[in-house]
């Protein structure tokens, strides 16, 4: 077996190879380091940036134990705490969750967009229009669009959207508008809630080992 890559993918096939008795293989890397696009490094101040992947989660038992078999406990656990910048607010993340720091022109877009008969309902075409279809005209305008273009660096129109699993945050007509009227917020949605992080050497310590 030829193994081009000695990114996380590339390391996990050389690895299960191995673990299944199998040593006829090798795998060929471009740099000098493992990790691929989620390698860290460690500047001449001291300072340990990752490139790619910056935290660990996952609801996958064999990865886990992987994980903690590599890492030996060095490592911290984290409650993810994420913003998003706008309208010169700090939102909590998801973004589409926790409208009632914005002010009130934009709030009301984004709520009118969501409200019944808004939202087309034909199946759509692509990512744009999925977008559209979930969240309506004014969460796609004022966020949706643009972070995810920020993100992906490709227009949403030229995306497909099977892809998307538990990566995006569905919107919840009934959590909006509860969130806004009870000043309430709603920060614990997604799978890298809680996440762990090596203790030193940054994400690539994982795949350096």
């Amino acid at each position: 077996y030829l193994i081009i890559g000695a990114g996380p993918t590339g390391l996990g096939a050389a690895y299960r190879l191995k673990e299944l008795g199998e040593n006829d293989f090798m795998v060929l890397e471009a740099h000098d380091y493992p990790g691929g696009l989620a390698a860290s490094f460690t500047d001449e101040a001291g300072f340990t940036w990752d490139i790619g992947g910056h935290v660990v989660f996952s609801h996958y038992d064999y990865f886990d134990q992987l994980v903690d078999k590599l890492l030996a406990g060095e490592h911290l656990t984290h409650k993810r705490i994420a913003r998003v910048r706008m309208a010169g607010q700090w939102s909590p993340y998801p973004f589409q969750n926790n409208l009632r720091y914005l002010p009130k022109d934009i709030q009301w877009d984004c709520v009118a967009g969501l409200l019944p008969g808004k939202r087309p309902t034909h199946d759509p075409a692509n990512f744009a229009e999925w977008i559209m279809a979930g969240f309506g005209e004014g969460l796609a305008r004022h966020f949706m669009y643009p972070y995810n273009f920020k993100v992906w660096a490709t227009p949403a129109e030229l995306m497909a959207y099977a892809w998307i699993g538990e990566r995006v945050s569905l919107v919840d007509l009934e959590g909006v508008l509860k969130n806004l009227i009870l000043g309430e917020d709603n920060v614990t949605w997604g799978p890298n809630n809680m996440f762990r992080f090596p203790l030193r050497g940054g994400t690539g310590e994982i795949f350096r080992r």
